[in-house]
């Protein structure tokens, strides 16, 4: 097989997700695409966890449907994860002999004919390597043996891992899998019917979670104080530029509440740093009135919302597009702002120095809506590719010639107007969240609201008009098209190819600037459609309903496909719609 997709599934402490990570950074050595998503209970510690992995030679862009290869550490644990992981018939199911579960109450429909395989996970790490928590290890060399993955790619992460920092652990993990790539030699030695079949180019790739990596963009647009709060899924951010922004000369500091980590983010843009901070659903709640006061003040500010499920604390480890109408609209009174949305791990970086690049040229807060199926899922990436987008801008300051007489808020042609930060000789002025007048003090006429209000809507038209902002893929002048946002684009361009080789017409259409809409851009893209339809996973139908409001270019066959999210989207289920809707197309045609 050239496209594999095997799942592990245990509890927190069974080394699940770290046994993932081991099988995608080997992928990645040795040039294979791979895409692992975790997956876990809401629980503080401990609790299910599950990793899904899919390795090909091939781009990957979704999860895959079905999973090949499933390792079971335990059944009570998998029991939780039915609606996740789904089994392709003929697939190969591993599982811990210690578990005490009669085979007749295995959680998988006979129907599917499953090649089961007991293996004594826990009874080789406990006797034989004496350390109980290696049986994560032991599983990796059954896995490796059985899959033909790249053994020695995978011991190399093993000792990147753990080499330097704890060898005597990294000797400990490479015995537990040589063990089990022993066992299978010894007890399967015929293998089974599920295998890779694929060499990989060669030239190593990198592997990053799409929190990593809007991370790493922002560090790479500029970024130098960064603001949060931990919340699941966005906690990782804080992290990563915990780690290594202190290493670029910026500084990160965790705030004693969602509203203080916006407020500090803000302080600090006004002083002259380009700023960040990042939540999630429940957390970009509580920021709204400080949003509106980086609107009102016209100072830049990228924000980050890896949504999650929702409403309330909702399902905080799973996913959902859910917050758009939060990012488009979620404050008091007219705000302008732009939302971008990323749909994959790379995108992630080039959002986020799109979204300062956007902030800074217009003194405007950005939101970046990623979610948790983008967030904390780990994909392979080109570096090449990573860097393709270069739109990287500093502050851009008043010069002498605006601080004689200093307006902060000048009305020009474009609604930006000239910047001081502090220590700017003639540069002082007022700055508060009122209605203001040109230099800033404070006033309540209705008239100057309604000059403002349109000096900063100026700038609106003008984001909308840049360029790059709409990715097209599939048969440019098919009559229908998928309309789709953010991490729904994996599935959606999937099922574009699998539509294609069946002799499908069809294109995709996923524009990355969400608000405001890029009204030329997307007219181009659907020039020629007669039918349309927007898949998300919002059971509010956000997204159909947001450009049905604001957009007057759909076609008048337009339709939504619309599902609560927890479970990502599949690529089946996207290609039964676009079968659908091909026919209707096709019977319309020939009435």
């Amino acid at each position: 097989m050239r496209d594999v997709t095997l799942a592990i599934a245990g509890s927190g402490g069974d080394g699940v997700i770290t046994a993932g990570d081991f099988i995608v950074q080997a992928a990645a050595r040795k040039g294979l695409h791979a895409f692992m998503l975790k997956s876990y209970g809401p629980q503080i510690r401990g609790g299910e966890s599950s990793a899904r992995i899919r390795i090909s030679d091939r781009p990957i862009y979704s999860q895959g449907d079905y999973v090949d290869f499933l390792v079971v550490f335990s059944w009570k644990d998998f029991n939780r994860f039915l609606d996740e992981i789904q089994l392709r018939k003929g697939a190969v199911v591993l599982y811990d002999e210690a578990d005490t579960t009669p085979r007749e109450e295995f959680p998988i429909d006979a129907d599917l004919e499953v090649e089961y395989i007991a293996v004594p996970f826990k009874k080789m790490a406990a006797e034989e390597i004496k350390v109980p928590l290696t049986k994560n290890m032991v599983a990796l060399g059954v896995i490796s043996e059985l899959l033909r993955l790249p053994l020695e790619a995978i011991k190399d992460a093993v000792m990147k891992k753990f080499g330097k920092r704890k060898p005597e652990a990294a000797q400990v993990n490479l015995q537990a899998i040589d063990l089990g790539k022993a066992w299978v030699n010894e007890n399967l030695p015929q293998g089974t019917q599920v295998a890779l079949d694929a060499e990989g180019s060669g030239e190593p790739k990198l592997v990053m979670t799409g929190d990593d990596a809007v991370a790493f963009g922002a560090i790479h647009a500029g970024v130098k104080v960064f603001a949060g709060y931990p919340i699941t899924p966005a906690s990782p951010i804080l992290e990563f530029l915990s780690k290594w922004l202190p290493h670029f000369g910026g500084a990160v500091v965790q705030t004693e509440d969602e509203i203080a980590a916006i407020t500090y983010a803000i302080g600090a843009s006004w002083a002259g740093k380009q700023a960040m901070t990042a939540s999630s659903g429940p957390g970009i709640a509580l920021k709204q009135e400080a949003f509106g006061l980086a609107a009102m003040a016209e100072i830049p500010l990228v924000v980050v919302n890896v949504q999650r499920v929702g409403p309330s604390t909702g399902i905080p480890s799973k996913s959902e597009q859910a917050d758009l109408f939060q990012a488009v609209g979620g404050t008091h009174g007219d705000v302008p702002r732009v939302v971008l949305a990323p749909s994959d791990v790379e995108d992630n970086f080039q959002v986020a120095v799109e979204a300062f690049y956007l902030a800074e040229k217009y003194q405007i807060p950005v939101i970046i809506l990623s979610d948790q199926f983008l967030g904390e899922r780990s994909e392979t990436v080109e570096a090449d590719v990573l860097f393709a987008r270069k739109r990287v801008i500093s502050r851009q300051l008043a010069k002498p010639n605006d601080l004689k007489e200093y307006k902060r808020y000048k009305l020009t042609d474009t609604g930006v107007s000239p910047m001081a930060v502090p220590g700017m000789p003639g540069g002082q002025h007022i700055i508060s969240g009122l209605e203001h007048h040109e230099d800033g003090r404070p006033t309540s006429s209705g008239t100057l609201h309604q000059v403002m209000s349109e000096k900063r809507a100026r700038k609106l038209p003008l984001i909308a008009e840049e360029s790059g902002f709409v990715r097209v893929y599939g048969d440019e002048d098919a009559e229908l098209a998928i309309l789709a946002w953010g991490s729904s684009k994996g599935a959606v361009r999937e099922a574009i190819e699998r539509a294609q080789e069946q002799g499908l017409k069809v294109k995709a259409i996923v524009p990355q600037l969400i608000y405001p809409i890029p009204e030329k851009a997307l007219d181009e893209a659907l020039k020629g459609v007669k039918r349309a339809v927007v898949v998300e996973l919002s059971f509010g139908a956000q997204f159909y309903r947001y450009l049905r409001a604001y957009y007057d270019g759909l076609p008048k066959e337009t339709y939504s496909y619309a599902r609560s999210g927890a479970n990502p989207l599949l690529v089946s289920e996207v290609f039964d719609t676009i079968k659908e809707h091909a026919a209707a197309l096709g019977s319309l045609q020939e009435a």
